[in-house]
């Protein structure tokens, strides 16, 4: 039986971690451009990405089995853990298709594993929020679909500037969709959940997914532009997107 301990317990960030993840992601950078072999960088780079997704997954795969005979903790962490199994898969996936077909992976069905972390994100977040507060105001609806819409009209008008409207603008407009609909209702979880020791937990998770969001967005504009490459600096968000919601969940643990 899962207790629940005090409201103070646990439920205070340490920043101290979060200024580690901070320069660690930055460290990680300068070493890559420390680097004189190609394949130096690239192997660092698969091998921090794999780490990372990994961790994540499990981590929200920890939490899951540890709550699985609660209402919605137990199901909703599956859900987030999927969702970074499939980033993984799609890591792999994409490399494979980089590194040893030697083909553009871009599109390809790597895309598939990567844009399944927004349905199960979403379904964590939506599980989670009606739980704790089961009839949303009308007002936050509103703000939650129109910070999404802004986020992807925004991406639309620097993506149609630049090339148009053309299969690689509208292709990525789905992943930006994904990620700013996440996005929205992280901050809506944040709000809801905050005066509960689990809001400290969510407001982690929060910004984790706007890290994410943020590299997700930017990549896609690179991808349209052709200026993307492995070791861009985009890499750095989603590195601190993961490592921050590692963080977020061993929160949850301590807290409940």
């Amino acid at each position: 039986m899962v207790e629940v301990v005090s409201a103070d317990a646990g439920a205070k960030i340490d920043y101290r971690i979060l200024l580690v993840i901070l320069f660690g992601v930055i460290g990680f950078q300068l070493y890559l451009n420390a680097l004189l072999d190609e394949a130096d960088v690239e192997n660092s780079i698969i091998v921090v990405s794999v780490i990372s997704q990994l961790a994540t997954a499990v981590a929200a795969l920890v939490v899951s089995k540890r709550y699985w005979g609660t209402h919605v903790f137990g199901k909703s962490y599956l859900a987030l853990s999927l969702a970074f199994f499939c980033v993984l898969i799609g890591e792999i996936t994409y490399n494979v298709y980089l590194f040893v077909f030697e083909i553009d992976p871009y599109p390809s069905i790597a895309d598939l594993f990567f844009f399944l972390l927004y349905p199960f994100s979403f379904v964590h977040l939506v599980f989670n929020i009606k739980f704790f507060n089961p009839q949303v105001k009308i007002s936050d609806k509103v703000w939650v679909i129109a910070l999404a819409a802004a986020i992807t009209l925004l991406y639309s008008y620097y993506s149609f500037s630049e090339m148009g409207v053309s299969f690689d603008s509208l292709y990525g407009m789905i992943f930006v969709a994904g990620a700013s609909a996440i996005t929205s209702l992280a901050i809506l979880g944040t709000k809801v959940l905050w005066k509960i020791p689990l809001g400290k937990a969510w407001f982690l998770l929060m910004i984790g997914i706007m890290l994410g969001t943020i590299g997700d967005v930017w990549y896609q504009y690179l991808e349209i532009s052709e200026s993307y490459d492995t070791s861009h600096v985009v890499n750095l968000f989603w590195y601190a997107s993961y490592w921050v919601i590692v963080y977020s969940l061993y929160k949850h643990g301590k807290i409940f």
